[in-house]
């Protein structure tokens, strides 16, 4: 396809060893110092394994202009240059992209800055949750440069016993399919779960 022919010889940043929960396969646990097991592959490694029925990894945070400048030609005239000047001066790294199939899951979490969630292919469930639920969603460690995550892994299937006070909090869910864009404010908790395939 596209991607490989593209870019399949550049080597991208990976996330490795999912856990394997009933809200799929989650990457990434908010009680590690690192939330997350890296590695790295080449774009084409990474579309083989997406092409299993559940991927090992999945590319993450991949700055288009450094890791991928063949592909920013394609973002021209996309949401980041109809509404990125709504926001302020640009991230130097931006845009980023994120690569994943086969029910790929990530922790709630929340970022440091705005985001333009882009649905290019498939469809994902992006839970979210207004920072005022905060003391609801019980945050692991301190705010840092990337993100503060919960200890609920997924809200839609969390343990209430262990985590009580989530059913205090206010969900709000959207699905998210190729062609949409959603506007994540800084602050605001998401968890996302990518759909079968």
């Amino acid at each position: 396809g596209y991607l490989r022919a593209a870019a399949g010889g550049r080597t991208v940043p990976v996330r490795l060893r999912p856990r394997v929960r009933s809200a799929g396969r989650v990457f990434g646990d908010p009680l590690r110092m690192q939330a997350y097991e890296s590695g790295q592959a080449t774009l084409g490694q990474v579309l083989d394994e997406l092409s299993q029925p559940e991927p090992s990894c999945y590319a993450a945070r991949m700055p288009l202009a450094t890791l991928l400048p063949e592909l920013m030609p394609d973002t021209a005239g996309g949401p980041a240059d109809c509404f990125c000047s709504s926001f302020g001066s640009a991230h130097a790294i931006n845009p980023v992209v994120y690569l994943g199939g086969g029910r790929q899951a990530t922790p709630m979490h929340f970022d440091p800055s705005d985001n333009l969630f882009c649905m290019v292919q498939g469809a994902k469930t992006v839970t979210l949750f207004h920072p005022a639920d905060t003391p609801n969603l019980y945050p692991a460690g301190q705010r840092n440069t990337t993100a503060v995550y919960s200890l609920v892994d997924a809200p839609d299937a969390a343990d209430t016993e262990r985590f009580p006070a989530l059913a205090d909090a206010r969900p709000r869910v959207a699905e998210v399919r190729a062609g949409d864009v959603l506007y994540l404010p800084c602050g605001w908790w998401h968890a996302v779960r990518g759909s079968e395939g």
